[in-house]
């Protein structure tokens, strides 16, 4: 939709060549994003191949996905991909926070968003969505670099938070009418039906929940979506716009559903 606008001004400047042109440039770019997209998003991440996750896909009957790490205090946990190709990328905070049986379950879940279809949406959502929301921090350093002192300092907290409150609406009506809450609670029971740990499973999203409570949140929000939980908190005023981005169900309601699984 956003490129359509730019064909048509062409063809009133330059004519069909122009509008020709034009138009093949935009549906290269696409085709170029759509491609690139898993990519994109494990560079923006410096994420770093580690193997393959073999065992889980192929009770799934999925493609093997390569396993990537990435530097992060955040247990987070995302699937990135298009096309067929999908790699499954985990936080340092994640390899520190949870035990071998944990990650298993965790890691089931992603291979439930793999066979459930959710990752080339959730990816091309992250990249836009992602680059949207990164305005505020380009306005925050921005503000720095003009010599408004110290990220904590009132003023360029503030251009931040005015630089958000710009792209806030856009970048999360993206996330909020692509993506479905129930997409969760379908993979939550991928996650049972491969590793027959139901309980596990709740005890570690539970356990997840309470220790992402204690930690400052430095995540991009226009990304909240690709992890297992919501985890962008309100700690203050600068932060009122976070809770646009949440597209995930009460981890209640999420362990209900996973416990009703228990015979």
């Amino acid at each position: 939709m956003i490129s359509i606008p730019a064909p048509v001004i062409a063809f009133l400047l330059l004519g069909p060549v122009g509008f020709v042109a034009t138009l093949a440039l935009f549906i290269l770019l696409s085709y170029v994003l759509y491609s690139y997209s898993g990519k994109i998003l494990l560079k923006w991440y410096k994420a770093k191949k580690v193997g393959s996750l073999e065992n889980l896909a192929v009770k799934a009957g999925v493609v093997t996905p390569d396993m990537y790490m990435f530097d992060h205090h955040l247990p987070m946990i995302f699937t990135a991909g298009t096309r067929g190709k999908f790699d499954i990328a985990v936080s340092s905070g994640a390899m520190g926070l949870f035990d071998a049986s944990e990650l298993e379950v965790m890691l089931a879940r992603e291979i439930g968003h793999i066979l459930n279809n959710d990752v080339p949406m959730n990816t091309m959502v992250a990249l836009f969505a992602g680059s949207l929301a990164s305005v505020s921090t380009f306005a925050l350093w921005g503000a720095l670099l003009g010599g408004f002192g110290q990220d904590y300092d009132p003023a360029p907290r503030f251009i931040r938070f005015l630089g958000m409150g710009l792209v806030a609406v856009p970048s999360a009506l993206i996330a909020q009418l692509a993506l479905s809450p129930s997409r969760e609670i379908m993979v939550d029971a991928v996650s049972v039906e491969l590793t027959k740990e139901p309980k596990l499973l709740a005890d570690t999203l539970e356990y997840m929940q309470k220790y992402v409570g204690h930690y400052p949140m430095s995540l991009n929000p226009g990304h909240a979506h690709l992890f297992p939980l919501n985890l962008l908190s309100m700690e203050e005023f600068y932060d009122m716009h976070l809770s646009l981005f949440n597209t995930h169900p009460d981890v209640d309601i999420r362990v209900k559903q996973i416990m009703s699984k228990v015979n």
